[in-house]
């Protein structure tokens, strides 16, 4: 049977591929295709040399070999999507070579005259083509359709993933923030000292510490009530959160106490701050709870101090704190520095 007209129409490397994978005993699967297609295509110069290798060696091409190519070759990391549609693709390709095969057979028996036990040499290698090119169409049909129901359960796995990077999310959020007032709890502003220290340690850029406490806290709370103090330390954590820049980290430090961190600021910029925050609080008219009573302002004292690169963070945390005691000595409602 001559194949020459079925090589003007169809895809002649596809044609070939077929013939050297029925040449070879090999299985027609897709992945087999893939292989054979490439090599004939001749775009993978590293593939047809490690195929003409194996040929001239003799080594043959058994299950283990066509693996070994198709791993070494082939990416595994497609698109779920684009492997279903290449795979249809391969299957519509076969498709026309093998009906295009029918019609070349259909010629040749025509121009045989139909003489009784004529038998062409070709019909042979025609019905093993044959048999490749059914076998592998409806290999590749199965393998889109496991295609889509892989794509389906990576669907449902994505959806999972999604929740569980969600409830992470909030798993890391409910560990840095402080519940009450929504701003960065004691263990976010531990992360963020070490962070910031390390970055001044490295670019030499100033780095200061406000450390706030509310005057009289204990006082206000026995006489309104905890509830009424829950309410001032979110006050709290709102008028720092408006009088402190985007790169500064405001966080609860504990109990009535506060804590700012403030990158690339000097001393007397972190006091500026402080004495802005200090004046905010002041300027505050409080209402107390369900018996909506009008409450004076509400003071707050601070205490300022700037890393000196290299000390020790508790060492540059307690001079902070030092300034504040001293604010507090001082007569509270104002701002000291270290």
């Amino acid at each position: 049977m001559n194949f020459a007209p079925v090589q003007q129409v169809a895809d002649p490397v596809a044609v070939a591929a077929m013939q050297s994978m029925d040449e070879f005993g090999i299985g027609p699967t897709p992945d087999n295709f893939a292989i054979w297609y490439e090599y004939h295509a001749g775009v993978n110069p590293e593939l047809t040399r490690t195929i003409d290798v194996l040929i001239s060696n003799r080594r043959g091409f058994d299950g283990p070999a066509l693996e070994e190519l198709h791993t070494s070759f082939f990416s595994n990391t497609k698109e779920q999507e684009v492997l279903r549609l290449t795979s249809l693709n391969v299957m519509a390709a076969a498709q026309q070579v093998l009906d295009l095969l029918d019609a070349e057979k259909a010629i040749d028996s025509q121009n045989i005259g139909g003489a009784a036990g004529a038998q062409d040499p070709s019909d042979q290698s025609f019905a093993r083509l044959t048999r490749v090119l059914a076998h592998l169409i409806a290999e590749t049909g199965d393998m889109a359709k496991r295609s889509d129901r892989l794509a389906l359960r990576m669907r449902h796995s994505a959806e999972k993933i999604e929740g569980l990077e969600r409830t992470l999310d909030k798993a890391r959020r409910d560990a840095t923030v402080d519940g009450l007032t929504g701003i960065a709890n004691r263990r976010s502003f531990d992360l963020d000292v070490n962070e910031l220290a390390a970055q001044a340690m490295n670019t030499g850029d100033d780095l200061c510490l406000i450390i706030l406490d509310v005057d009289h806290f204990k006082l206000f709370n026995d006489t309104w009530g905890h509830q009424t103090g829950d309410e001032v330390l979110k006050l709290v954590a709102t008028t720092i959160q408006q009088n402190v820049r985007g790169q500064d980290r405001a966080a609860r430090y504990g109990g009535e106490e506060f804590a700012v961190i403030l990158p690339c600021t000097p001393i007397a910029g972190a006091t500026t701050v402080g004495e802005n925050i200090r004046q905010a609080m002041e300027r505050q008219q409080f209402v107390a709870g369900e018996s909506q009573q009008m409450i004076g302002g509400i003071t707050v004292s601070l205490g300022v101090a700037c890393y000196d690169p290299g000390e020790p963070l508790l060492d540059w945390i307690g001079r902070a704190d030092s300034a504040l005691y001293r604010a507090k000595h001082d007569g509270r409602n104002r701002v000291r520095a270290a």
